[in-house]
């Protein structure tokens, strides 16, 4: 592992990364077709998550809070290890959430504490994938849900790929004046439908995937069971 990657510089880097590459630019990124996408993973996530007035709701790696926003009721909490994208997502919740400056690997709540629990697009960029699925089920209670969304890189670069063959590398990756779609120096594992299969196998029970979008599918989002 380079020494950046190493756990005690680890928060550094990542914080690097999160001003280099913000996430939150495919929400209003300047092509259609990328906007078009993630408003289409959201939509999902949102509506697998089912959540509910009453239920309390944790989105790790919340990122600026884009889809903590989104959520019914007023016990949502979000976590994200970048000081930055805390400071974003109290900015934009106000007091309507509660967002921690912490690590996935080790959340700093109670065992079975919330009812709804979210990792979006947030494991192929941390250290330990497994132990972030650990902490997930170890929060979520007994009858709660966990909502999983992770890319599907090798369909990705085989799209990417084809743009570049096609000349249309500009219209859906993002030219030199434009923010990119994709960084892979930002993701930590290469991930896919399977791999996150392995990932959560043994401690979590899937009830149900959605590849999006249908056509072309670059995102798998999985909603799983406390109950392995």
């Amino acid at each position: 592992m380079p020494d950046a990657l190493a756990p005690e510089h680890f928060v550094d880097w990542n914080e690097q990364m999160i001003l280099r590459y913000d996430p939150d630019v495919f929400n209003h990124h300047p092509r259609s077709a990328v906007r078009w996408v993630e408003n289409k993973r959201h939509g999902h996530v949102i509506r697998l998550l089912d959540a509910q007035p009453d239920h309390r709701i944790l989105d790790v790696g919340c990122g600026t809070g884009y889809i903590l926003s989104q959520l019914p009721g007023a016990q949502r909490f979000g976590l994200d290890l970048s000081a930055f994208m805390v400071k974003r997502a109290q900015e934009r919740l106000g007091k309507n959430a509660a967002i921690t400056h912490g690590d996935a690997e080790k959340l700093p709540f109670p065992d079975a504490s919330f009812d709804r629990v979210i990792a979006s697009s947030l494991l192929s960029h941390v250290l330990h994938p497994e132990q972030v699925v650990r902490e997930l089920k170890r929060v979520v209670k007994p009858d709660g849900r966990v909502v999983i969304s992770v890319c599907n890189e090798d369909q990705i670069e085989r799209g990417m790929n084809w743009a570049r063959r096609l000349g249309l590398s500009r219209f859906f990756l993002g030219g030199e004046r434009q923010p990119k779609v994709y960084n892979v120096e930002y993701h930590l594992h290469h991930f896919s439908l399977q791999r996150l299969r392995e990932v959560v196998a043994g401690q979590l029970s899937e009830l149900s995937v959605k590849n999006v979008p249908f056509v072309f599918p670059v995102h798998a989002i999985a909603v799983y069971s406390p109950g392995a």
